[in-house]
């Protein structure tokens, strides 16, 4: 996937099934809070059965590595949905990371509580609004929602920590 340039301060970080490293935001934050970058936002991370198998959610508070349980198992063995009120923990870390003006926030993900214009949909485009730098992921499928969404503005990047770290080092000037 080839990057696509903008002058906005935020980018959609787009994966396919074919995406090698979906770690790579991860590593890109992990990396940017080793330098001192005052980083803030959500990550996801795959809780998983002994077989090997997803049970759940996590998701991961970038300042402060705390992690909060979006979905668990139900008793049947089926993953239950979102848990409404750790939504609401992962939009208070959101508008902390705005009303604090960190250097970066990056988002995972634009899903599809986003994507119908609900989740963390405000604090995104609150976040864009105070010009805080922004990297979002989103699946290849989301790409057309969030660029209506987003009015066609921002950079799209492969879902590679080098694309991220580019993007990074361009915004920063």
């Amino acid at each position: 996937m080839m990057t696509e340039k903008n002058t906005a301060r935020f980018a959609a970080a787009v994966y396919s099934p074919d995406t090698v490293d979906r770690m790579a935001l991860f590593k890109f934050a992990e990396k940017q809070k080793a330098l001192k970058t005052r980083i803030g936002g959500i990550l996801q991370t795959a809780i998983f059965d002994a077989e090997g198998n997803i049970a759940g959610l996590d998701a991961i508070d970038i300042a402060t590595n705390e992690r909060l349980p979006i979905s668990r198992p139900r008793s049947n063995g089926t993953i239950c949905g979102l848990d409404t009120s750790v939504l609401a923990s992962t939009s208070s870390i959101i508008r902390d990371v705005i009303d604090n003006q960190l250097d970066l926030v990056v988002i995972e993900k634009f899903g599809a509580l986003e994507q119908s214009g609900k989740g963390l949909v405000d604090d995104i485009l609150n976040a864009i609004a105070e010009d805080i730098p922004l990297i979002i992921s989103m699946s290849q499928n989301a790409l057309p929602v969030w660029r209506d969404l987003s009015g066609g503005l921002g950079d799209v990047l492969a879902f590679e920590e080098i694309a991220f770290e580019q993007w990074w080092k361009n915004i920063q000037g």
